[in-house]
């Protein structure tokens, strides 16, 4: 009954976040509803296994949908391609070193909250472990909202474009119930082969193929089931946060600030090399390459005339890496994990 409660609580403070146009209303609205009921009930929630499971299947789908694969192919070079990865792997490296040395947390949880992005992914593994943390909740939601903060009133000018869902159309159901089933039977074999976050991972690859050479890029997800599905994962950050104490809140809140500025910068220099190598302007690359979301950062990049097709791509791209970087970074993952349990 807790739970249902609970997720009562969280639409409604996602519906009040909307309605206020807060930038990704509905993640942080849910979540801020969700610590402030569970601090003054003093309880503690834990969404179930079949929740967290469909939230992954849409949230896989909505980014897979998005992926033209054709379009990747012909906007992005080698050398550019090459630029991303490197630039989030120094993100990740950076991250990483600095909340292990200077913040003292178990390798496991640092490799979670250096992650430059990818919040969805990243709390469905934490959520998978035995006692999820709030450390990597409160490190990722500090940086999204650091982020959104800044894109949202750059982009309060003007109309955001998204990208990633649309009203309903009676003519996609069934094609969002065929990738819903495909993505379950995926997910089901990358359970067995032990793949983190698999039915996100396995959502997102049915998706993109099935979008780009059954539909041709025809069909996204719709805004209700997507917005619900933001929701959740603000209830299930929400239920993260509120375990931890207004000291280790803080310190928690600044290891976030601190990577999200050491992203920043990272992205900046990396910006900078790039366009004295390729026709992009700098601003571009730092939009296109910098840790926020696909929304936001395409609307900047419309706003400002900075290639927004580009900027777009590429964060679908940073995106597709990241959701797939624990399969195939399996094995470290499990080894972190280990490393932290003995320690």
């Amino acid at each position: 009954m807790m739970i249902v409660v609970t997720l009562v609580v969280g639409l409604l403070g996602a519906w009040i976040g909307r309605w206020l146009a807060l930038p990704m209303g509905e993640l942080f609205g849910a979540s801020i509803a969700v610590v402030v009921f569970l601090k003054l009930t003093r309880q503690q929630v834990r969404l179930p296994r079949p929740l967290i499971t469909v939230v992954q299947i849409i949230l896989g789908i909505s980014i897979g949908l998005s992926i033209g694969v054709q379009e990747l192919l012909n906007s992005f070079s080698l050398l550019l391609f090459c630029g991303l990865v490197l630039c989030m792997l120094s993100q990740t490296t950076a991250n990483y070193l600095w909340l292990v040395r200077r913040e003292k947390w178990p390798s496991f949880e640092a490799m979670l909250g250096a992650v430059p992005g990818a919040l969805g992914v990243v709390l469905m593994i934490s959520e998978s472990q035995q006692n999820p943390s709030p450390r990597v909740a409160f490190a990722h939601s500090v940086r999204l909202l650091l982020l959104m903060l800044i894109a949202g009133y750059i982009a309060s000018g003007g109309e955001a474009a998204d990208n990633l869902s649309h009203q309903l159309l009676q003519q996609d159901i069934p094609h969002l119930l065929v990738l819903g089933v495909l993505a379950i039977l995926a997910g089901k074999l990358a359970v067995r082969l032990g793949i983190p976050a698999p039915y996100m991972l396995t959502a997102l690859l049915v998706a993109a193929l099935y979008n780009s050479y059954v539909m041709g890029g025809d069909v996204l997800v719709p805004v209700p089931l997507l917005s619900m599905a933001t929701s959740i994962l603000g209830v299930l950050m929400g239920s993260r946060l509120v375990q931890a104490s207004w000291r280790e809140a803080g310190r928690y809140a600044r290891a976030g600030l601190v990577i999200t500025l050491q992203g920043v910068l990272i992205t900046l220099g990396f910006a900078l090399l790039f366009t004295l190598m390729t026709d992009k302007p700098w601003q571009a690359l730092l939009l296109a390459w910098a840790p926020g979301s696909v929304e936001a950062m395409t609307a900047v990049g419309l706003l400002l005339g900075l290639e927004p097709a580009f900027v777009a791509i590429s964060h679908v791209m940073r995106l597709t890496l990241l959701n797939l970087a624990p399969a195939l970074f399996k094995r470290p993952l499990q080894h972190s994990l280990h490393k932290s349990e003995v320690g």
